[in-house]
């Protein structure tokens, strides 16, 4: 909408249109704007330290506590002649990729996980004698409110996933 040189509002159609701010307001808001938002950063600054990333908190929990805890099981069931085996390289690199696998004779599964900010998604492939490479949407492990007690039962249940499927068949 056209300006007058004073400044004045224009009229249409019998009414006057929207207000014009005159560019001194405008700039006397821009500066008052640019001061509440420097004093906010200046607050955020200095206020609570802000919260680690989960997934680089996951990351140290993992090379912290899951990992013992899955050579622990791998030892311990390989006695049964059962095999553990968990790829973590590229999650604790900086990645997002995650893989588990569990195999007993000619039984196998593999998960291979994407981990998010607040779960692990698998997709899990099974190999048998009869089948090989069948591939099915996995499990999906909840970061939030996992616990290395539940990291320990989710193992097991893959295990016992596996050896069921073992004892079906033979």
């Amino acid at each position: 909408m056209p300006t007058r040189p004073d400044h004045s509002q224009p009229v249409i159609g019998g009414t006057p249109a929207a207000p014009i701010t005159p560019p001194r307001a405008a700039e006397e808001e821009l500066e008052s704007l640019l001061s509440e938002f420097q004093q906010r950063q200046t607050e955020a600054k200095s206020g609570p330290a802000i919260q680690q990333d989960p997934i680089e908190a996951f990351r140290e929990r993992t090379l912290r506590e899951l990992i013992p805890m899955f050579v622990e099981l791998a030892d311990k069931y390989a006695k049964s002649g059962a095999a553990l085996n968990m790829d973590a390289s590229n999650f604790l690199q900086g990645g997002r990729e995650i893989k588990f696998s569990f195999a007993l004779g000619e039984y196998r599964i593999q998960l291979e996980g994407i981990v998010t900010s607040d779960s692990i998604a698998f997709r899990e492939i099974r190999d048998t004698p009869e089948v090989r490479g069948e591939l099915a949407s996995g499990p999906m492990l909840r970061l939030r409110r996992l616990t290395a007690q539940g990291f320990r039962d989710f193992i097991c249940d893959q295990l016992a996933i596996l050896i069921r499927a073992a004892m079906r068949r033979r």
